[in-house]
């Protein structure tokens, strides 16, 4: 009856989301990140509504996320701090950012997805955002004096051509001309290559199976290249299947958009945060229908 009560005010798609099931969903922004939910490696998925450039990078990817970052931090995980971060490669380059700056955004729609498997432990979950933090460096970054306003022209540029011709071409385009794609569109292409690159120097160690690699593939067609049966070639052909892929196609996986993260079947859906309340997923229809709610 409390529960009622006290969202007699709110607009009534709020109120009904605010009224919790026995397990405590959907909860705060601050009751969710102080807890143990997230896991380190989680994938992070972002659109603004009412946003130009959230729209446009949708439009130009024919997605519903226009942005994906990867959870770096989280304090339950990590003695000394108090806030969940997240790594990211955007406009100002690759740098690390407080979660909580999305998720208590009303105009964010945010959506958690994580990698399936048990062979997904805390080793590899720490190498791909050892992975990712070496791009701080790289020439993700945008030069200083390159302004958001030139940087949104380049992002109108490159979105127009990646809705034409696909986001490779594009990309490879820019390259040619010794140009540099804009991050807001390389973000996913980051999230991408930190799982591939962890996961192929996981194999190189010893660690890990060279088959596991497809399971770090979220662009479903490039992932049909790869063997669907790997028992019929040797150690030594395996090996060499992984690393010639890895090698070959990281044009294609750089262009990895967020909407590629958000259909991969090798990312299971967590979480869906929108209006400022957490929501568990329990299924893909459950998240596309939590997505597709309209703003209150």
């Amino acid at each position: 009856m409390e529960t009622v009560q006290s969202t007699l005010n709110l607009p009534q798609s709020v109120a009904q989301s605010a009224i919790r099931d026995r397990d405590g969903w959907p909860m705060s922004v601050a009751e969710f990140l102080s807890g143990d939910h997230l896991n380190r490696a989680d994938v992070v998925l972002m659109r603004k509504n009412g946003d130009l450039r959230s729209w446009l990078i949708q439009w130009a990817t024919r997605g519903s996320f226009s942005h994906a970052a990867l959870v770096f931090l989280v304090p339950h995980e990590e003695k000394g701090f108090n806030n969940t971060f997240v790594i990211e490669s955007a406009s100002n380059g690759v740098d690390l950012k407080n979660l909580a700056t999305y998720l208590n955004d009303k105009r964010q729609v945010v959506g958690i997805k994580r990698l399936k498997g048990s062979w997904f432990d805390e080793r590899a979950q720490s190498l791909v955002r050892g992975r990712m933090l070496n791009s701080i460096q790289s020439s993700y970054s945008y030069a200083t004096m390159l302004r958001l306003g030139w940087a949104f022209f380049n992002e109108l540029a490159f979105g127009i051509k990646a809705r034409i011709w696909g986001a490779r071409s594009a990309i490879q385009g820019r390259r040619r001309r010794t140009l540099q794609p804009p991050n807001a569109f390389i973000c996913s292409g980051l999230v991408q290559m930190g799982f591939l690159n962890a996961v192929a120097e996981q194999v190189a160690m010893g660690y890990l199976l060279p088959q596991r690699v497809g399971q770090v593939v979220f662009q479903e067609d490039v992932a049909r290249f790869l063997p669907r049966d790997w028992a019929q070639f040797s150690d030594a052909e395996q090996y060499e299947i992984m690393w010639d892929f890895v090698t070959g196609f990281q044009d294609v996986l750089e262009a990895v958009t967020p909407e590629d993260l958000a259909v991969s079947s090798q990312l299971e859906w967590a979480f869906v945060v929108r209006d400022c309340l957490v929501h568990k997923v329990t299924s893909p229809e459950h998240a596309r229908k939590l997505l597709a709610e309209e703003p209150a």
